[in-house]
């Protein structure tokens, strides 16, 4: 009899907590087609000026431990253009949210891994522009497509010191 209010509690718990997360999850902006479309053929023109500009920086040396950094950076970069491009080409077609979700995760993952790469390669200022940039337009874009979006914060050591 005990373990059974012990598993009818442990439900109720479970089913409250559950409750809890979905109140507490913050809700998507209103999709505006337009806007969010606008927004995509921005980052597709940023994020080719982008790869454009990091292909053009000094490349590491083969013997630089940064080396390894910097091709899957290229790689990533060049990928998140394509990702950007056809996130662009579908919304200006008409396709919503749903549609699209999937290429915007992508997109993100392709962010988050560059960003970790990111920190280990040398990266021109030009380049650090340009990525503040695209930056800038996922910043906007995010609230579209994910409740829990968190604000992209510059790259570690890319601030200015305080005081200065």
């Amino acid at each position: 009899m005990r373990c059974l209010r012990i598993v009818r509690l442990d439900r109720w718990l479970a089913i409250a907590l559950l409750l809890w997360a979905a109140i507490a999850r913050a809700e998507l902006a209103a999709w505006d087609q337009a806007k969010v479309a606008a927004l995509t053929k921005d980052l597709a023109a940023m994020t080719k000026a982008l790869y454009e500009t990091f292909i053009d920086q000094p490349r590491p040396s083969l013997e630089s431990m940064q080396i390894h950094s910097y091709y899957r950076l290229k790689q990533e970069v060049w990928l998140l253009g394509i990702e950007a491009s056809e996130l662009a080409t579908m919304l200006e077609k008409g396709d919503g949210r749903e549609q699209t979700i999937l290429i915007y995760d992508n997109m993100m993952q392709l962010v988050r891994r560059a960003r970790e790469d990111a920190e280990q390669a040398f990266i021109a200022h030009d380049v650090e522009e340009r990525a503040t940039a695209v930056r800038a337009v996922l910043n906007q874009l995010g609230p579209y497509y994910d409740s829990d979006f968190r604000t992209l914060p510059p790259p570690h050591g890319s601030e200015p010191p305080k005081g200065r």
